[in-house]
């Protein structure tokens, strides 16, 4: 017996323009499209239940390919500084947060919107008795007070390979990390088995409440034991209906491997290893081929010496795995994509480049050759647009995020939040996709760039199940595929710039089951 969804317009994703007005739906996936009339005859005996869409507009269920989900649910539970206007009342909400936590943790800030960046004698000031990070909105620099840095360990002589500290005009620690130094507290702040399925369950509902029943995500460095972060996973996806792709940071995956913990569960496998090679734009540790225009004497961090760097390819490539690497500026594009052409992955698989942020002709053009998906956050050019013009200039902007010219190029282009860097609501994903506009309003960045409506659903619904194989059932909605879609108010097809941003979705469906509704909709 099953279920017969009338009066939608559901769009298969299959190619452009396919559009349905009926679906049934038995066991889980999707038997028959078509015309309701067609549908009620052919499947009269058993249909159980009829729901009315009411003219609403149905797509594939999004898939967010680069998340960190065991973050994102910690995020969920902390404080939010991602709107912070002003630090000491920012502090003082952080003076009454009670947490399960030995540290005091805030998520998000931005030293743009504090009007300064914070240091340890700041945060002193109001809280000092107990160690305090305040994590930047990029998660690429961090800051602690005193009693964090005598926590971390970090004194004045401190020498942090591939990550940097910051310091006073005196030459003294004033609290900043930047990239590699934030591992310190990544082990401070680490999670065990019940909290990390504590806070994959915050995430999960979360994202069902966005559309999203499905993530490829980096999890296994940062909270605790890698093999007690996998134990996580199966508590949690044992219960909830949500598929998972993890990829395995360099610093666990020998562990994760010798204990064999790399099998394929039910609802969650693995994927490539993932490394660093740069930092972001935000904290200016973005490696660039030219300084940043608003600081001449910055060119960015290389978080590996090179040679650092080419032994981890090779290990990843002795281990049969393909490899992901967090490259934003075109320096660090171009030190990845080289190592690509130099150690080439095996037959039939793709390397992940993730952001590749900043790219010029000659590296769109080497990216071409390369078997390689590109792991993009649309997002971040609304989020920080306004940012890219001081750190890059007027010409060098132009350069950023050029989604259309990678789709070109072959490669599989993936949409994601990178949250909880940044928001997980997809709408957001495809503003920037579609409009390349500021949040806030602006001109329409490099418009030759954008993505149609149809290309940037495709880059959060089929591409990433292309990814990681699973889109034999997965990713489009078509007989014999599973009934995972959502349920929206609006077309997206018809809407245009900030009305993107204000489609409500009404229901998120797993399997032929809601977990998500925003009203009920009337059979």
């Amino acid at each position: 017996m099953g279920t017969l969804w009338v009066n939608g317009n559901i769009y298969t994703l299959n190619k452009p323009g396919e559009m349905m007005r009926a679906m049934f739906v038995e066991h889980g996936r999707i038997l028959k499209m078509g015309e309701e009339g067609h549908l009620r005859r052919t499947y009269a005996g058993r249909i159980e239940e009829i729901v009315n869409l009411e003219g609403k507009s149905v797509y594939p269920a999004f898939t967010d390919s680069h998340i960190h989900l065991v973050g994102y649910g910690e995020a969920l539970d902390r404080v939010d500084a991602s709107e912070a206007t002003n630090l000491r009342e920012l502090l003082e909400t952080m003076k009454q947060q009670g947490s399960d936590d030995d540290w005091v943790v805030a998520e998000g800030f931005d030293d743009r919107l504090l009007g300064e960046m914070p240091t340890r004698d700041m945060i002193d000031e109001v809280i000092s008795d107990r160690p305090v990070v305040l994590k930047r909105v990029c998660r690429h620099v961090a800051v602690v007070n005193s009693k964090g840095l005598e926590r971390l360990g970090l004194i004045h002589h401190t020498v942090i390979e591939g990550g940097k500290l910051g310091r006073d005009d005196e030459g003294k620690l004033n609290g900043v990390l930047y990239d590699a130094a934030l591992d310190l507290l990544y082990k401070e702040l680490s999670g065990n088995r019940k909290k990390n399925a504590a806070s994959l369950r915050r995430a999960i509902d979360s994202l069902f409440a966005h559309g999203i029943v499905g993530a490829h995500t980096e999890d296994l460095f940062y909270h605790g034991d890698p093999l007690e972060t996998i134990q996580a996973y199966e508590d949690v996806l044992g219960e909830m209906p949500f598929q998972a792709h993890l990829l395995v940071h360099e610093q666990v995956v020998d562990r994760v491997i010798q204990h064999d913990a790399m099998t394929k569960r039910k609802r969650f496998d693995f994927g490539a290893m993932k490394l660093f090679v740069d930092g972001s734009f935000g904290g200016r540790t973005a490696l660039l081929s030219a300084p940043y225009a608003d600081d001449r004497g910055q060119r960015g961090i290389e978080v590996h010496r090179p040679d650092h760097l080419e032994a981890l390819v090779k290990k990843a490539r002795t281990y049969g795995m393909n490899v992901a690497a967090h490259v934003i500026g075109d320096a660090a594009v171009e030190q990845f994509v080289s190592l690509l052409e130099k150690y080439p992955a095996k037959k039939g698989t793709r390397d992940r480049i993730i952001h590749a942020s900043l790219l010029n002709d000659s590296l769109i053009k080497r990216i071409k050759s390369l078997p390689v998906l590109i792991d993009a956050q649309p997002v971040f050019l609304s989020d920080d647009l306004d940012m890219l013009f001081e750190r890059l200039g007027n010409e060098r902007v132009h350069d950023v995020y050029r989604f259309k010219s990678l789709l070109d190029t072959g490669a599989l282009l993936l949409g994601g939040s990178d949250a909880p860097i940044s928001s997980v609501d997809v709408r957001k994903g495809l503003f920037g996709a579609v409009a390349r506009q500021s949040f806030k309003g602006s001109s329409t960045l490099n418009p030759s760039e954008r993505l149609s409506m149809y290309e940037a659903l495709r880059s959060f619904t089929y591409s990433p199940h292309v990814a990681t194989g699973t889109h034999g059932r997965n990713g489009l909605l078509i007989q014999s595929y599973n009934a995972n879609f959502t349920v929206w108010d609006e077309d997206f097809f018809t809407l245009q710039g900030e009305d993107i941003l204000h489609n409500r979705l009404a229901m998120t469906v797993v399997e032929g089951k809601p977990v998500y509704e925003a009203e009920v909709v009337t059979s």
